[in-house]
């Protein structure tokens, strides 16, 4: 009987100590964020932009201006390195030579033995496609006239140029072109034959096209193996080699009297002006043929012998900001060179939404799956909502819906598009816009910064209705959550201030101060370990995020909107210099893993449940 009893109670504390085992007390979502990992969800792509491209006929020489710095390519743009000059070149023509020559500024430049610096090899008017050099200069009572470098020495040609230099378009093939626009005259000179045309059009009518057309400053014209271009507010002349003359009026809503800021570019038949409307929106517009039309894909453009080259976004690409696109017998595809772009603040994401296998980015949605980016069909995301297996995305374009986060449905177009949205424990949903202002007194100082604030409700988180009287301006760069429970806090983080927070705990209708931690509405202390998170879990519980100066990672888990938190310092596996600036830009999916925007891409934590 001992014997037994002694076997019952031995039983007993086992299944007693089994049940008190110290590792069934820890909280799952502490757990989780003492172990948390982190996978790169969506990697730094190859970035490349222009606002003007340089391509030598034979395609194996190209410049590119507009970036932060200028660049250029030896190899048909597989690499790019920078290029030694001084200056931007937008909208300035600027012809390569097969041999790699182009003139920029008075001085020759061999992009085969690019030197540090701006040092020129040479100095001229212009190169030829075949390499000839051009120089304009005084020669005695003969004026300007035409030389022709032999061997490192201009020799004259005897050629008088019969116009103001400063008509000079370009050199394209081995001729140069001349208009003066004013007086309708273009001429030529053919480097080849050493001869000079020039021909009066005594039949060019600007009056053709909208606007006077009379202000050097508004006029653009343009040169191209014999084409000649004019354009102004109203449109386009183009002058064929055999001097025929067509003239290309703007759609109405381009008529207007800045429509040659954008710039004209010229190949051959084909005008390309990117022109405004009148709301101020660009649009690049070609001319040519008999028709002048709107075109895709290009914000600068240059041409080889059998290539086109623009700067763009390729829908189904890898690249998420787009890159320099090589178009072929209509086939499009980026080549390969990135120009180190440095994106602001080191970040290139922005915040970013996971909703199921995509991503959304800015105005852009990558595939998980495929790793290739698309337009977003809804436009940049304001906020989201993960509500019940549907999540509800708010736009500047109205609001949608969807359940595998590929496809959406417009469900409204009103225009709320609040920062802050939640669905309260009664099943009502509310959202508070965040309209953030600033202000420095005119004779400098800091920056004050202050937030507007109005609270809506709503029975399905699509149609809301403002709350009468919810409407305020609080000191500060606002809240960061307005919690299921109604919590919502913020402080004030301008310069010079004191201790001072705002909380509400009706969803950001009413509010009340805290000064050095005392309710200014009860003089009461805030309680003891109050502290207010950043996210909420699927789970109900809350939790903060903040990077130190040194990159580590400090994580709450709290029980609460307002306390009981657990706090942890990590390691993170991704380079996080400057997340400490960054942190407001981490997002929460619906399966409560955390997306962060760091300097190597888009990382994506395990769950937190």
């Amino acid at each position: 009987m001992h014997f037994k009893n002694r076997a019952l109670l031995l039983l007993f504390a086992l299944l007693l100590a089994f049940a008190c085992d110290p590792k069934e007390d820890i909280d799952p979502a502490i757990e989780a964020a003492g172990n948390m990992k982190f996978t790169q969800l969506m990697p730094t792509t190859a970035y490349a932009t222009a606002s003007s491209i340089m391509v030598s006929p034979n395609e194996k020489y190209m410049i590119f201006f507009g970036a932060h710095k200028p660049f250029y390519s030896k190899d048909g743009g597989q690499t790019v390195e920078e290029l030694f000059v001084y200056g931007n070149a937008d909208n300035t023509p600027i012809n390569i030579s097969n041999d790699g020559l182009f003139v920029y500024g008075g001085g020759v430049y061999d992009l085969d033995n690019i030197r540090s610096g701006s040092a020129a090899i040479h100095y001229a008017t212009g190169v030829t496609d075949s390499g000839k050099l051009v120089y304009i200069q005084n020669d005695g009572i003969n004026g300007k006239t035409f030389f022709i470098d032999d061997n490192g020495t201009y020799v004259s040609t005897g050629v008088r140029l019969e116009m103001d230099e400063d008509f000079y378009l370009g050199t394209w093939g081995e001729k140069m072109g001349f208009f003066d626009w004013r007086n309708k005259v273009i001429a030529e000179f053919d480097v080849s034959t050493q001869t000079y045309t020039q021909t009066t059009l005594s039949n060019l009518d600007y009056k053709r096209l909208y606007g006077l057309g009379n202000s050097r400053n508004k006029v653009k014209t343009a040169y191209s193996y014999g084409y000649f271009a004019y354009a102004k507010e109203g449109g386009v002349i183009i002058i064929t080699p055999e001097r025929e003359i067509r003239y290309y009026e703007y759609p109405e809503d381009y008529r207007i009297y800045r429509n040659t800021e954008g710039g004209m570019k010229l190949y051959k038949d084909k005008a390309y002006v990117n022109i405004y409307d009148r709301w101020g929106e660009s649009k690049m517009h070609l001319a040519t043929g008999n028709s002048i039309e709107s075109v895709d894909n290009v914000a600068a453009i240059a041409f080889g012998e059998e290539s086109v080259f623009t700067q763009g976004f390729l829908e189904g690409g890898d690249r998420f900001r787009g890159g320099i696109i090589k178009t072929v017998n209509g086939q499009q595809e980026y080549l390969p060179l990135d120009m180190g772009y440095q994106y602001p603040g080191g970040y290139m994401f922005g915040k970013t939404y996971l909703i199921g296998d995509y991503a959304y980015a800015e105005n852009k949605v990558f595939n998980r799956n495929s790793g290739t980016y698309a337009t977003s069909p809804m436009g940049n995301i304001t906020s989201i909502l993960h509500d019940d297996g549907r999540t509800i995305a708010y736009t500047a374009t109205g609001i949608y819906t969807s359940s595998n986060g590929k496809d959406w449905s417009l469900e409204s177009t009103d225009p709320l598009a609040p920062e802050l949205v939640t669905k309260g424990a009664d099943g009502v949903y509310h959202a508070l816009t965040v309209q953030p202002k600033s202000y420095q007194s005119p004779g400098g100082g800091p920056i004050t910064r202050s937030v507007d604030m109005t609270a809506y409700t709503s029975n399905d988180g699509i149609n809301w209705t403002e709350v009468s009287g919810s409407s305020t301006n609080k000191a500060g760069r606002g809240p960061r959550l307005i919690a299921s429970d109604g919590v919502v806090y913020m402080r004030d983080t301008n310069p010079g201030v004191n201790s001072v927070a705002y909380f509400s705990e009706d969803y950001g209708v009413t509010w009340v101060s805290f000064i050095n931690g005392v309710n200014a509405l009860t003089g009461e202390d805030v309680p003891e370990n109050f502290k207010t998170s950043h996210y909420e879990l699927s789970t109900g519980k809350f939790v903060s995020i903040v990077f130190e100066f040194g990159g580590e990672m400090g994580i709450s888990v709290c029980d609460s909107s307002t306390g009981g938190c657990t706090e942890q310092v990590l390691e993170v596996s991704f380079d996080a210099a400057d997340m400490y600036t960054h942190d407001e830009e981490i997002t929460l999916t619906a399966s409560d893993e955390f997306v962060f925007n760091t300097l190597e891409g888009i990382y994506i934590s395990n769950p937190l449940k």
